[in-house]
């Protein structure tokens, strides 16, 4: 799971809002493969970008599990969810 919402809304909210991962590494436009370790993913997975939800803080640890992603992976992630949510990428 990558958390997708900014530290300001995440002071005040209740949820945060997140893309969930699979380690079903199927090939999709608006998914985004990550590599065992790759910001702290514990094996090989996909962020299903056109998958975007909230969860409740309880359930987010507090601490990151790894490394934050590259820009470079992270403007992966921004064009994904632009393709998911009709943009042009």
């Amino acid at each position: 799971m990558l958390v997708l919402s900014v530290d300001a809304r995440n002071d005040w909210a209740t949820d945060v809002i997140v893309i969930p991962c699979s380690t079903n590494l199927t090939e999709a436009p608006t998914h985004v493969r990550l590599a065992r370790a790759e910001g702290g993913a514990p094996r090989a997975c996909v962020l299903r970008c056109e998958q975007i939800t909230t969860l409740e803080k309880s359930l987010v640890a507090d601490l990151p599990l790894g490394a934050p992603l590259t820009r470079a992976r992270l403007a992966d992630v921004e064009r994904a969810v632009a393709r998911a949510i009709g943009l042009p990428a």
